[in-house]
C-alpha cells in the first residue's frame, strides 16, 4: 500500500500543483474565469440574497464577472409606449370582463417603460411604487414630448 502511495506523492501532486498555478496565473492576467470559481459564484447566485452580498463582493475585486444585461435603446422603448398606448385605449373602451384588472396591468406596464425612457431621455422621475399617479403620468409624459421624445 505505501509503495502505491509513493508515486502518487512525487507524479500526481506535483503535477495538480502545476495545473493549478498555470490556471491562476492565467486567470490573474486576465483570461477566463476557471469553472470551479464560476460555478462556486452560480452556486451562490442560485441561493439568492442569502449571499448576494458574497457575490457583489467576489465581482467588485474582479473575481468573478456577471454579465450585464445590455441597456434597451430608446427606439424599442418608444416603439413600446406607443403600443402599449394603444393597449390601454383598446381596454378602455372594451366590454370584456375584468376590465379593472386588465387596465391596471396595462398602464403599470405602460408607467414601467415611461420611466425607462424618461431616464434615457434624463427627465427627473418621481420616487414609488407603479402605476403613477395619473397627475405624476401626465408630469412625465409632457416632459418627455418637450425634451423631443414622441410616441
Amino acid at each position: 500500500m505505501r509503495a502505491a502511495l509513493v508515486p502518487l506523492f512525487f507524479v500526481a501532486l506535483p503535477g495538480t500543483l502545476f495545473i493549478l498555478v498555470a490556471v491562476g496565473l492565467r486567470w490573474f492576467a486576465g483570461g477566463p474565469t476557471p469553472r470551479p470559481v464560476s460555478a462556486l459564484a452560480r452556486l451562490l447566485r442560485r441561493f439568492g440574497g442569502r449571499f448576494s452580498g458574497v457575490v457583489d463582493g467576489l465581482e467588485r475585486v474582479g473575481v468573478v464577472r456577471r454579465r450585464r444585461p445590455e441597456p434597451v435603446p430608446p427606439v424599442l422603448l418608444v416603439l413600446e409606449l406607443r403600443r402599449l398606448a394603444a393597449e390601454v385605449q383598446r381596454i378602455e373602451v372594451s366590454v370584456q370582463p375584468h376590465r379593472a384588472a386588465r387596465l391596471a396591468a396595462a398602464l403599470a406596464a405602460y408607467d414601467h417603460v415611461l420611466v425607462q425612457l424618461c431616464g434615457h431621455a434624463e427627465v427627473p422621475t418621481p420616487i414609488g411604487l407603479l402605476p403613477l399617479d395619473p397627475r405624476d403620468r401626465l408630469g412625465l409624459e409632457t416632459e418627455l414630448v418637450a425634451s423631443g421624445v414622441d410616441w
